[in-house]
């Protein structure tokens, strides 16, 4: 099924997220920004494997839903630019020369600006794994379905691995 493909994914991006937040709370922000950075390169192969494979088939169904491709098309800008302002912010922290008492409550900050990015990627993963992939699921042929499964189990299968080799 693709709700479980998908979903397996969004669990990889929420774990890699949860790490960039664990060392942005022990203060390690160099750690941080790596975890940040692998985070975005999993987010923007994932949304490219949705926008490639997926939204031009959800556009040629008939659907049961109020969302369209261009929601979710919007939504995948916004968390770019949710996440860009989150790294410049991270970049900034990074290249000061403050207290510890600063220092937590920029993290504080942080964590706070944080909180509309994981927010909004949570509204969108669910309307992604209720509406679009079950739909998908529901109308496309088997055939096709096992064809599209397997381009995406390989398509991430290369983006988690450019990350993997550089957390090890």
């Amino acid at each position: 099924m693709l709700v479980e493909i998908i979903q397996k994914q969004h669990i990889e991006l929420r774990e890699l997220f949860a790490r960039h937040q664990e060392a942005l709370l022990q203060g390690q922000l160099e750690n941080a920004r790596t975890w940040l950075e692998h985070y975005n390169v999993c987010q923007r192969g994932h949304m490219q494997i949705e926008e490639r494979y997926l939204f031009p088939e959800f556009a040629k169904i008939e659907r049961t839903t109020k969302w369209d491709c261009s929601l979710y098309e919007k939504e995948h800008d916004k968390i770019k630019q949710l996440y860009d302002n989150v790294a410049q912010d991270l970049d900034w922290l990074i290249e000061q020369e403050i207290n510890e008492s600063q220092l937590r409550r920029n993290i504080i900050a942080l964590l706070d600006k944080e909180k509309t990015l994981k927010g909004l990627n949570e509204h969108h993963e669910e309307r992604e794994e209720e509406a679009l992939l079950k739909e998908l699921s529901e109308q496309l042929e088997q055939r096709h379905l096992k064809e599209l499964r397997l381009d995406i189990n390989l398509t991430w299968a290369e983006v988690i691995a450019s990350v993997k080799e550089t957390t090890i």
